[in-house]
């Protein structure tokens, strides 16, 4: 059998969560069928390098192809209305989630808009959909109308090699934060369902009942402003587990999530994680008793009460062992039954 993966990210480009999906769904796939003697052959193709001409939807269709393929999974659903050109015999696509459709403010320019405003037809043309959450599958079912029976959910996975517990001191060392303060780490962009007021809000109120307290604020090199805050930038792959082990406490309060790779990567390192129940977090974390829902009268308030009651508890046993439910060779593995499936149909 022959697959063809179309993936939206670029070799060299900097890591993002949807490529970390498709290196590390292709990697883990053909790791999985080199274990079974499976004799498939599985291919990708990603955007060229150069900045204009890989960021054109249009020259999209000129890129990606079906070579014959048995199966061609688009792995991210925005190379989906690429089937309007392409006539592969089986067609998958991984949603990420709709966002845009939900929150059209994050939409910034033409292009996007244009790409979104086909790409509700092109996942009805799709034989069958990952959704990477069962919220997200909800999503597709309620914004699609796409029938529940043509949508697999395979959860995203986390490398447990690389996100780990670590020494903390060594960690801080390496990024030369104070070995005597708490750090609360958030790492998000600054978009609208991310939430960050609610950062700012539990942030300063935390800062006038502990002055050793200050904030991590990671993600798209997007800045958070305020006294006792620490805007780390852009971090490179290598130092995201560094960065995360330096923390006391992982704060994600976002009211949209389609996964929160984030929240279960903090997890794996043992950090205490402080969540809304929002969207596909309660998938991640379980029956974690540090969420707080976001329609709460006081939820700022039990936002603080939850950070101050763990700021201080080091490494968390019960997340890193429900973390370990997921790994990429399981989404692998669960991405390669699908496939089966729809040869055998």
């Amino acid at each position: 059998m022959r697959i063809v993966h179309w993936n939206v990210t670029k070799e060299n480009q900097p890591m993002t969560g949807v490529k970390r999906y498709e290196d590390e769904l292709f990697r883990n796939i053909n790791k999985v069928l080199e274990k079974e003697e499976r004799k498939w052959v599985v291919e990708r193709i990603r955007r060229v390098e150069n900045k204009i001409i890989g960021s054109t939807f249009v020259s999209w269709i000129y890129k990606y192809r079906c070579k014959n393929a048995d199966i061609v999974h688009a792995t991210e659903e925005t190379v989906s209305p690429v089937i309007n050109i392409r006539r592969p015999k089986k067609f998958i696509v991984t949603c990420h989630g709709l966002i845009p459709l939900r929150y059209p403010s994050t939409i910034k320019d033409f292009t996007t808009k244009i790409q979104w405003s086909l790409i509700p037809k092109a996942l009805r043309k799709a034989n069958r959909i990952i959704a990477i959450s069962e919220f997200t599958k909800r999503e597709i079912m309620r914004m699609i109308e796409i029938e529940e029976d043509r949508i697999d959910v395979v959860y995203h996975g986390v490398d447990h090699s690389r996100y780990r517990p670590m020494d903390k001191e060594e960690c801080r060392r390496i990024l030369g934060l104070d070995l005597d303060k708490k750090y609360i780490l958030v790492i998000s962009s600054n978009l609208e369902q991310k939430r960050m007021d609610i950062v700012k809000k539990v942030f300063d109120i935390i800062r006038k009942e502990r002055d050793d307290v200050r904030l991590l604020k990671a993600g798209y090199g997007e800045k958070m402003e305020g006294e006792g805050i620490i805007n780390v930038g852009w971090v490179a792959e290598d130092k995201i587990p560094i960065l995360i082990n330096s923390a006391d406490v992982y704060f994600h309060p976002s009211e949209y999530e389609s996964f929160g790779l984030p929240i279960l990567e903090a997890m794996a390192c043992g950090v205490p994680v402080v969540t809304s129940n929002k969207a596909s977090i309660p998938e991640i974390v379980g029956s974690y008793d540090n969420m707080v829902d976001l329609s709460s009268e006081d939820y700022v308030g039990e936002f603080c009460e939850k950070i101050l009651r763990n700021i201080d508890n080091g490494k968390d046993n019960k997340a890193i062992e429900r973390s370990k439910r997921f790994s990429w060779e399981k989404t692998a593995r669960e991405t390669i039954k699908v496939y089966k499936m729809m040869i055998e149909r």
